[in-house]
């Protein structure tokens, strides 16, 4: 027999964006106040999921959006669906 060597490798990622740009506060009319309101790309980053999966579920109206020049999420409507291991910014 011939000795088996096991590697394990653990990575990790950082991701950083400008507040300024990808997130804001807005009206929300789901929420009828004012709230932060970010992109769907850092939606998907602070819920542990894809784009596509917010997209799906802003199209069943699980969570709150605004459409102006583009879709902006409402960060009240994601609470629930937040990632334990992701901290909010």
């Amino acid at each position: 027999m011939t000795p088996k060597t096991k590697i394990e490798i653990e990575l990790s990622e950082t991701i950083a964006y400008s507040k300024r740009r990808q997130k804001f506060e807005a009206y929300c009319p789901s929420c009828e106040s004012l709230v932060e309101m970010t992109t769907p790309q850092i939606a998907a980053i602070l819920t542990g999921s894809t784009e596509r999966e917010i997209f799906a579920l802003v199209e069943t109206g699980k969570i709150h959006f605004v459409e102006t020049d583009g879709v902006f999420i409402c960060l009240d409507s994601l609470s629930d669906l937040r990632n334990p291991e992701v901290e909010p910014p």
